[in-house]
């Protein structure tokens, strides 16, 4: 089936009608974008308009690669646990980082939804998304299917590690399981009503972005009881939306993850293994190296990864080729068009 416009193509290689084809997807977050904008990454942040114009200049620069989450209130990893009051540390040169607001697990009782339209830097994010319609090129909703139905979230357990502190939330998963699960209750409810919030301004859910870590620092048994019932909560609340799952670490439990219930999963860790386990269920997006291939990498160094990469992830479609995580700050913008050439000489490869 031909595909006239990004977002056609993408959906084409989603459903599996184009198995030849394989498109360059990116997971385009600061500190990348920033560094790529020549802006500072609080800057960058906290206006609307400079978010706006530095994301669009990297559409711009690479028309081909489709973007998740695409035109975005890009607020790392801060958005959500602001909601909950977290105090927010803003590091010299560094990420900005939520500090723990739950110092035992008792204080979880008192613990309670958040509200988007109030809550931390929700509001923000929403005004950021009104600011978007207001100033977005249409061109970008029609053909890429950017901001139309678009939201993207923590997932409820990385949410409830940051409000514990990572330590402090494993440590709980062995000896205060009915605590964990009181909070998981809690951040489950708030990430639903925050991705409800999204579609009051972007529309019914469409395509839905979930970045948790949890899988692959945690145990299957753990997963099973402590990840998944929490995480398939969220999604089955939105049930026409196509759910890109983001998560860089191996998980060595794939066949437990594919009980979750996305339609892309990007990834890090091992392709063969990655591949043969889930490539036949939904669409992969991954895995170059984004350190030491794409960011510190040459040219040629990149073109060989990427084709190996396609050559062994793409077989029978329903691939995107990326990196297998978000991209490092200084990655080079010249190893990325490499990425894109091996893309173009595949594609051409497989269709002549």
């Amino acid at each position: 089936m031909t595909a006239h416009t990004p977002n056609e193509r993408l959906n084409n290689i989603l459903s599996g009608q184009t198995p030849d084809d394989a498109m360059v997807a990116i997971w385009n977050t600061a500190p990348f974008l920033n560094v790529f904008g020549g802006v500072a990454l609080k800057d960058y942040y906290m206006s609307a308009e400079i978010k706006l114009r530095v994301q669009l200049d990297f559409q711009k620069r690479f028309p081909g690669f489709f973007c998740f989450p695409g035109i975005w209130a890009d607020f790392g990893a801060i958005c959500e646990p602001s909601a909950f009051g977290c105090e927010i540390f803003w590091p010299d040169g560094g990420m900005p980082m939520a500090q723990p607001i739950i110092q035992s697990p008792s204080e979880i009782q008192s613990l309670k939804p958040i509200d988007p339209q109030k809550s931390g830097l929700m509001p923000q994010a929403l005004n950021d998304y009104r600011y978007f319609w207001d100033h977005l090129e249409h061109k970008y909703i029609d053909t890429y299917g950017y901001l139309a139905g678009v939201a993207a979230s923590f997932g409820p357990a990385e949410l409830a590690a940051v409000l514990m502190g990572h330590q402090n939330f494993f440590l709980a998963l062995l000896e205060k399981p009915e605590f964990v699960h009181n909070l998981l209750d809690v951040t489950t409810e708030s990430v639903i009503l925050w991705l409800k919030a999204h579609e009051s301004v972007n529309g019914p859910l469409q395509r839905l972005a979930i970045a948790d870590h949890l899988p692959g620092q945690i145990n299957g048994a753990q997963f099973e009881e402590f990840w998944l019932p929490y995480s398939n909560r969220v999604v089955t609340e939105f049930p026409d939306a196509t759910v890109l799952y983001h998560n860089e670490f191996p998980i060595p439990y794939l066949d437990a993850l594919a009980q979750f219930k996305m339609h892309i999963f990007h990834f890090g860790g091992d392709l063969t293994n990655v591949k043969s386990v889930l490539g036949g269920s939904l669409t992969l997006m991954g895995n170059i190296p984004p350190v030491e291939i794409l960011a510190q990498g040459t040219i040629e160094k990149v073109y060989d990864s990427a084709c190996k990469t396609l050559f062994r992830g793409a077989e029978h479609g329903r691939f995107l080729l990326s990196s297998g995580g978000g991209l490092a700050p200084e990655t080079p913008i010249e190893n990325l068009a490499a990425m894109e050439k091996a893309r173009d000489d595949y594609t051409f490869q497989k269709n002549h």
